[in-house]
C-alpha cells in the first residue's frame, strides 16, 4: 500500500478497508449493469395504424400506412408513448373509471385526460356509453373505441384491480389528501361505508380507494361524475408523487411485484423496465391532468367537439401534426 494510501486509511482496521472498497466496486458494477440494462433494453413499440373514423363495430380493419417518411398524418412523434388506464368495479362488465394518457418521454411531460364513463359513442351496438364498449368487445373493443372517438391510437392498455390501488398506497406508507367534502355513504349489499370529514387526512391504502368511490351521501348529496373524476385523478397524482418520492432502482422491483399481481396489461416486461428507467427522471411540474369537457343530457354525456379536439391537440396528441374534427367521430345531439 502506498505511503498515500497508508496516510488516508491510518487507524482504520483493515477489514474495514477491505470491506470499503467492496461496497465502492459492488456498487459500481450495479450502477454500470443497470445503466446497460437501460440501455439495452428495446424501446416499446408504438401503434403504427391509422385511426379508423367508421362506427366502432363496423370498422373495417386497418392498414398500415406507408413508410414513416410518408405516413402524412399519422407520423408519430419521437419517444412519445399512449395509454388506456382503465378501471373495472361496478359489477357488470362496464368500465368504472377510464382515463387517457400520453407520456412524452423525450420532454418528460405526462398529461392525463379523464373519459366521462356514460360518455355517447358512435356505434350501432345497443348501448351508447363508452363504458360498455369492453363488456362488448373487450379491451381490443376498448381500445378501438377510444381511438376511433379521439382520433388518437392507444399503443397499450393497463386494467388495473382495485386491490393494486390498496396495495400500492399501502406500499408508500399512505398519502396525505384534502378530502373535499364531507362524506357519509354506507352500502350494506356492497359491504361499503365512507365517512371522512372535509380537510387534510392522511389515508391508507383501503381508505383512498373509498375516497376515489365516492359520489353522493346518504341523503344523495355529494357531486357529479365530473367531481368524482376531479377527485380520482387528484388522488392518483398524490399516489404519484409518493412513489416518485421513491423513485429509486431498489424500490422498482417492489412495485414491479404489485404490477404483476394485480395488473392486466398488453405492456410486456422489457416495457415496463424501459418506461421505469425513464419513470426516473420524471418531474410532477411535468404533469397535466383534465376531464374532457361534456354537458349531461339524460341518458348520456356529450363531448363538447370544438373544446375536445383542443385537448387532443394541446395535451394528448402522439402525432406530429394537429387533428382535425374530422379525424374526431364525437355524436352530438341530434
Amino acid at each position: 500500500m502506498s505511503s498515500r494510501r497508508r496516510k488516508k486509511y491510518a487507524g482504520v482496521p483493515r477489514g474495514l478497508v477491505y470491506l470499503y472498497r467492496a461496497v465502492v466496486v459492488f456498487s459500481a458494477i450495479v450502477v454500470a449493469l443497470y445503466l446497460a440494462w437501460i440501455i439495452l433494453v428495446p424501446k416499446p413499440a408504438m401503434s403504427s395504424d391509422p385511426v379508423s373514423t367508421q362506427p366502432v363495430s363496423t370498422a373495417p380493419a386497418q392498414e398500415e400506412p406507408g413508410s414513416e417518411q410518408d405516413a402524412g398524418p399519422y407520423q408519430r412523434k419521437e419517444d412519445c408513448w399512449t395509454f388506456l388506464l382503465v378501471g373495472t368495479d361496478d359489477g357488470n362488465g362496464n368500465t368504472d373509471t377510464l382515463m387517457y394518457l400520453t407520456y412524452d418521454v423525450k420532454n418528460q411531460t405526462v398529461s392525463v385526460a379523464s373519459i366521462p364513463r356514460d360518455t355517447r359513442i358512435d356505434t350501432d351496438r345497443s348501448s351508447k356509453k363508452i363504458n360498455a364498449a369492453y363488456a362488448y368487445g373487450g379491451m381490443d373493443g376498448l381500445k378501438q373505441t377510444v381511438a376511433n372517438t379521439f382520433g388518437i391510437p392507444v399503443d397499450y392498455y393497463i386494467k388495473v384491480d382495485i386491490e393494486a390501488f390498496v396495495a400500492l398506497v399501502d406500499k408508500v406508507e399512505g398519502i396525505d389528501f384534502y378530502v373535499p367534502c364531507d362524506m357519509d355513504y354506507d352500502d350494506p349489499a356492497q359491504d361499503l361505508s365512507i365517512h371522512f370529514k372535509e380537510g387534510m387526512q392522511h389515508l391508507n391504502g383501503q381508505q383512498a380507494l373509498e375516497v376515489c368511490r365516492f359520489r353522493h351521501d346518504n341523503n344523495m348529496v355529494g357531486y357529479s361524475d365530473t367531481g368524482r373524476m376531479e377527485t380520482q385523478r387528484k388522488v392518483l397524482t398524490a399516489v404519484a408523487q409518493k412513489v416518485l418520492s421513491w423513485g429509486n432502482v431498489t424500490r422498482i422491483n417492489e412495485f414491479m411485484g404489485i404490477f404483476a399481481d394485480y395488473v392486466d396489461t398488453d405492456l410486456s416486461l422489457t416495457d415496463l423496465v424501459w418506461f421505469a428507467g425513464q419513470a426516473l427522471y420524471f418531474d410532477m411540474d411535468g404533469l397535466n391532468t383534465m376531464t374532457l369537457p361534456a354537458e349531461w343530457h339524460s341518458p348520456y354525456m356529450y363531448l363538447d367537439p370544438e373544446e375536445a379536439l383542443s385537448m387532443v391537440n394541446q395535451y394528448l396528441n402522439p402525432y406530429t401534426t394537429d387533428r382535425t374534427a374530422d379525424q374526431l367521430n364525437i355524436p352530438t345531439r341530434s
